[in-house]
């Protein structure tokens, strides 16, 4: 069929209707194309779309500088401006809000949107075999190979070459996830977990700007609890302003830095058995604050019982914090 693309949901792709006035999710589109589509999917109140042609450009389009874009399973906004696609990621946050009937009309937004958008992923997870290195097709397995990655920092890319020879001599198909640290240093880990040395924001800017926002909505003094804290990116630098802070998660370190202060604590536990069991003792705390930052898919069916003790202890204060508008909201709403 022929589609006029109107809008873009907040995965970045675009939005059209068909004549019944079915919803129709378009990737790679952007406002006022009109394209023509061959349906992949169908649901009751929606569909998805696939491109064929591009029958007449959208003028907010821009032309992707990577080569692979769109064949890649990695980027899907690359044809779009960055402030539209800032303006399409705000409004998704704020319809996320509207559906759990949270009110934030008259709030006052913060918003820190990035310097660098291209060269910034600190952190890059590549398949390869042979004589190809590169990353899966779009819901596939299909390999598409690539001479450099365009959001990946340069020190990731110059690693490139390197790993796609020590890749050729391995005798089946492998993932390995290169990592730039704050010290310039690359490590490699050939077939191993996702994130294997450690979480990491991939964007070190934007993380800088979320710590900093943290530390100044943070009053001094007292106990802070950062639940799901990982490594303490959150609470780590701003130790020394808490007379008592527990950082509580599965990947938390076994050992606190050497330089960590004193009083500063990992705890490598899931996080409702470890509140549930320190409850008796914070609950002698006179002030706690909370950083909440869990993974992307948010608390699940740990939510309530996190409510529960928290409504038992004196807090302060809550920064709630999350990657996923929609279990951000429901965390924010509970």
């Amino acid at each position: 069929m022929e589609l006029e693309i109107t809008d873009l949901a907040r995965s970045g792709a675009g939005l059209g209707r068909d004549a019944t006035g079915r919803v129709i999710f378009v990737p790679f589109t952007a406002p006022g194309d009109k394209v023509r589509i061959e349906l992949v999917n169908e649901e009751k109140r929606y569909a998805e779309g696939r491109v064929l042609e591009v029958l007449s450009a959208s003028p907010d389009r821009v032309t992707p500088p990577c080569p692979v874009f769109s064949l890649c399973g990695g980027c899907e906004w690359q044809h779009l401006p960055y402030p539209l696609q800032w303006q399409t990621k705000q409004k998704g946050v704020r319809h996320a809000l509207e559906r759990v009937g949270l009110d934030f009309s008259a709030a006052a937004w913060v918003e820190l949107p990035a310097e660098r958008i291209w060269d910034y992923r600190n952190r890059v997870q590549l398949r390869g075999f042979r004589e190809e290195i590169g990353f899966y097709a779009r819901r596939s397995k299909q390999l598409v190979a690539i001479e450099k990655c365009w959001i990946a920092r340069p020190e990731l890319n110059a690693e490139l070459m390197t790993t796609r020879l020590e890749g050729r001599e391995r005798p089946r198909e492998y993932k390995v996830e290169l990592e730039v640290f704050p010290d310039g240093k690359v490590s490699k880990s050939w077939n191993a977990g996702h994130s294997a040395q450690g979480f990491r924001q991939v964007h070190d800017e934007q993380n800088e700007k979320l710590r900093q926002w943290v530390k100044e909505n943070l009053d001094e003094g007292g106990t802070l609890l950062d639940l799901y804290g990982g490594s303490g990116n959150l609470s780590l630098g701003i130790a020394d302003r808490f007379a008592e802070v527990h950082c509580v998660d599965v990947g938390s370190p076994r050992e606190k830095a050497p330089d960590a202060p004193a009083s500063f604590q990992f705890y490598r536990a899931p996080v409702l058995p470890w509140l549930q069991q320190e409850r008796k003792e914070l609950g002698k705390r006179e002030k706690i604050q909370v950083v909440l930052d869990p993974p992307r898919e948010g608390l699940g069916p740990d939510l309530n019982g996190i409510v529960e003790v928290l409504k038992s202890l004196a807090v302060h204060r809550i920064l709630a914090i999350g990657c996923e508008p929609d279990p951000w909201a429901r965390t924010l709403h509970r």
